[in-house]
């Protein structure tokens, strides 16, 4: 049996990728689907920080530790990096205008104060599928991204269906069906 042709085939060098690489680098790795979450965290001064990320993953059951990842060069390295404690928020179908919201990053440079929903002290998105309260653990820095891992202090689980993330386009967790 002869193998599919694929649509884009680059071999990478070790040098800098070009932008067409790039964007097909980038193309092929959107064929993963997977969730979507806010991250959120509190500054001393009260202010709210989130931001829409995919890159959520579980690491550890023992000790409870999740990870995600963020480009050095943010503008938001330094709140998420120095934040003793962050939330994360799985969003549910209904959320994609709070994923698109918390996409970019504001132009005041936070999110807002007066937070309405919190869960162990960290600020939450409400309505979403599953929360998950961190405290720092661990960050490595691996190329253009660093890995941050945190440790689970608190946790809440709901019956909302999650939303997809694939190629570019949200999905609704609800009409996936099992097979």
């Amino acid at each position: 049996m002869t193998p599919p042709t694929p649509a884009a085939k680059v071999k990478l060098a070790h040098s800098a990728p070009s932008n067409d690489t790039r964007l097909a680098l980038r193309s092929a790795l959107g064929r993963f689907a997977t969730g979507v979450t806010v991250i959120s965290a509190q500054t001393a001064d009260g202010h709210v920080h989130c931001m829409t990320v995919n890159s959520f993953a579980s690491l550890s059951l023992d000790p409870p530790l999740i990870l995600w990842t963020l480009r050095t060069g943010s503008a938001r390295y330094d709140t998420f990096s120095k934040a003793g404690a962050f939330s994360v928020s799985v969003l549910a179908e209904t959320q994609v205008d709070v994923s698109r919201k918390h996409a970019t990053p504001p132009t005041d440079g936070f999110s807002g104060r007066n937070w309405k929903a919190f869960l162990g002290g960290c600020p939450i998105i409400e309505g979403a599928s599953a929360h998950f309260v961190c405290k720092n653990h661990t960050e490595v820095r691996k190329g253009d991204h660093v890995i941050l891992i945190g440790e689970i202090t608190d946790f809440a689980e709901y019956k909302h269906p999650p939303l997809i993330f694939m190629g570019g386009k949200y999905y609704l967790g609800s009409s996936l069906k099992p097979l």
